[in-house]
């Protein structure tokens, strides 16, 4: 079984939001977008209402709910088996408390409600969720039943799900926020689950433990001086009749019953030499490792009885160092029979093909999610798409959930841009100053165009940097013109610039006083002025380890720093409509009411 849709209605910040699973999933998006909303909600469907926060006022759109406040978080599930014939499910299909046979077309990804299985389709049924505020006291209510279409459980009426059948669904969260310290010991409940489920309870040795703790531990209540405080607290307790006079305080560190046995136990690490480190004094990747370790378990056994597992993961890369993320995705799809992840991580996001992975997006409460492809690569006709799936995922999905994204015309455009972006960012005594924002930039490679096409799919607020050549006119007119939906603003270098006077702008104070990098550049090419640095960069156009070099002995010179800073200032300054603090920038309006920012600082001399 795997679900196949979630819709999401007044929940949290989601006022309206629907998300299609496929059977393994990543959902990417910026901070806030609801990807761990989107988790929770799954979760707290399938009760699993202990990994998730207990309901309160913020669980509701806006956070000020109202007696007729709800909140609706509706499933689709399919793939029961393989037959599509109700009639082979009765505890889901036939009855009384059961759900009506619905249809789940794949190809687009939508629901039917005919009596007949229409071509191309899956059984399904749909489970809900509904939740409210009693204003009278102050409570919160949620009920899970069979959704068959519009209405208000709490007032219509509503037919129950039995706790099996969501019990066979078998949907298990790895939270975020997770226990360290009681992960591996017998106090979490998620590794009780899986010693039941094994029916690995360890019940001789425990009651050996019991009887141990009770009889042959070192009893610190008779040692002095402590033994006289406690009899005389004895004696006390004796004159109100609390105790009888042969009774006596002890201590023993647990209160010995089974229970109370396992859940003292603390889980260490044994060296050779027998020495033992407790778990949670250890790595904090081998302690965010822990849970999920513990569900490969569980999983483990429920395929080894032909159970389902679906498991949805917030940020499973937590702690890990990035050379484990690929195989972390790769033990998650082999463990599941479905699996939603939320990730910050590009590496993990990497790991699934582009069809399996959905851009989040939320604006205000209505809730985005767009499949990146839907079909292979493979079919992707435009080279530098196909470049932005293949040669530069990561960075592709980086910059897509960055904060302002900038798509540059070509991938030495982004090169140079990401170096001077890193100067910008490690310059400490700069940064306070400008108060520099986070900045993506796409990987562009052979069309600006087309890739900011793709990109404008998911990041409509994505902002072209032209240079101010003929080249870049081009640009200008054809990007105007040829997308559905033009950009809102568009950043040009000034007249006859690229990059290379961008770079040259920047160096110029180090002229004076250059770096190894800079020194060996003048003595080739003998530039002394800016107009002759502009040249001598165009022609180290292809020198990557050049680059590299210069722009990091810039890190020494102050005024370096600052035009750097000042730069990517400015173009944050533009994507959120405020005024850029050199003085030389220009606008222009285009009858597309499209706004093109122009740096006139920075043209080519």
């Amino acid at each position: 079984m795997r679900i196949c849709q979630i819709g999401i209605r007044g929940f949290r910040g989601i006022r309206n939001g629907l998300i299609n699973f496929s059977s393994h999933t990543a959902l990417l998006g910026a901070n806030n977008a609801g990807k761990s909303t989107i988790a929770e909600a799954l979760a707290l469907l399938f009760a699993r209402e202990r990994m998730v926060r207990p309901i309160s006022d913020w669980d509701f759109f806006g956070g000020f709910p109202k007696p007729d406040s709800r909140f609706y978080i509706i499933a689709t599930v399919t793939d029961f088996g393989e037959t599509d014939d109700p009639t082979h499910y009765p505890d889901w299909f036939i009855g009384q408390s059961v759900a009506t046979p619905i249809w789940w077309i794949e190809e687009s990804a939508t629901v039917a409600f005919d009596t007949e299985q229409p071509d191309g389709s899956k059984l399904a049924a749909q489970i809900a969720i509904a939740g409210r505020y009693e204003e009278e006291t102050c409570e919160y209510e949620t009920v899970r039943y069979f959704y068959h279409g519009e209405s208000d459980p709490f007032t219509d009426g509503c037919e129950s799900i039995p706790p099996r059948l969501l019990r066979e669904v078998g949907v298990f969260l790895l939270s975020s926020n997770r226990d360290w310290d009681k992960l591996l010991s017998f106090g979490s409940s998620t590794l009780l689950k899986v010693v039941r489920e094994y029916e690995a309870l360890p019940g001789a040795a425990i009651e050996t433990l019991k009887n141990q703790l009770r009889t042959e531990v070192i009893k610190i209540e008779e040692s002095s001086p402590l033994s006289e405080i406690l009899d005389a607290a004895s004696k006390e307790l004796q004159s109100f009749l609390l105790l009888d006079k042969t009774s006596r305080l002890a201590y023993r560190p647990t209160s010995l019953d089974a229970l109370s046995v396992l859940q003292s136990l603390v889980a260490h690490i044994k060296k050779d030499d027998d020495t033992l480190l407790p778990v949670a004094r250890q790595g904090a990747g081998m302690i965010s490792l822990q849970a999920f370790l513990l569900l490969l378990a569980f999983a483990e056994q429920r395929r080894r009885l032909g159970r389902n597992f679906i498991l949805v993961a917030e940020e499973p890369e937590l702690h890990l160092h990035p050379s484990l993320h690929h195989r972390l995705v790769n033990r998650i799809r082999a463990a599941s029979a479905q699996s939603i992840v939320t990730t910050q991580s590009p590496i993990v996001a990497a790991g699934y093909q582009p069809s399996e992975v959905i851009f989040v997006r939320n604006s205000l409460g209505d809730m985005t999610a767009t499949r990146l492809r839907t079909g292979p690569v493979k079919q992707i006709t435009t080279n530098s798409v196909r470049k932005l799936y293949l040669a530069h995922r990561s960075a592709f999905y980086e910059a897509l959930m960055g904060g302002v994204i900038v798509v540059p015309e070509g991938i030495y455009d982004f090169e140079w841009l990401s170096l001077w972006q890193r100067l910008a960012q490690s310059s400490q005594d700069q940064i306070s100053v400008y108060n520099l924002r986070p900045i993506t930039i796409v990987p562009t490679q052979d069309s600006l165009v087309e890739t900011y096409e793709e990109i404008v799919r998911f990041r409509p607020d994505a902002i072209p940097l032209i240079d101010g050549d003929e080249a870049g006119e081009m640009y200008l007119t054809t990007i105007r013109g040829r997308t559905p939906t033009p950009p809102r603003k568009i950043i040009r270098y000034g007249p006859g610039a690229a990059v290379e006077c961008l770079a040259a702008w920047i160096l110029e104070p180090a002229l004076a006083a250059p770096g190894d990098a800079l020194e060996g550049l003048q003595s080739k090419t003998g530039c002394k002025s800016l107009k002759e640095l502009q040249g001598a960069l165009f022609g180290e156009k292809k020198e990557r380890e050049f680059r590299e070099n210069v722009v990091w002995e810039s890190i020494a010179n102050t005024e370096c720093c600052r035009r750097a800073c000042e730069f990517f200032h400015d173009i944050a300054a533009i994507a959120f409509d405020e005024s850029p603090l050199n003085s030389q920038w220009s606008t222009t309006i285009h009858p597309e009411n499209v706004t093109v920012f122009t740096a006139g600082h920075i043209g080519r001399v």
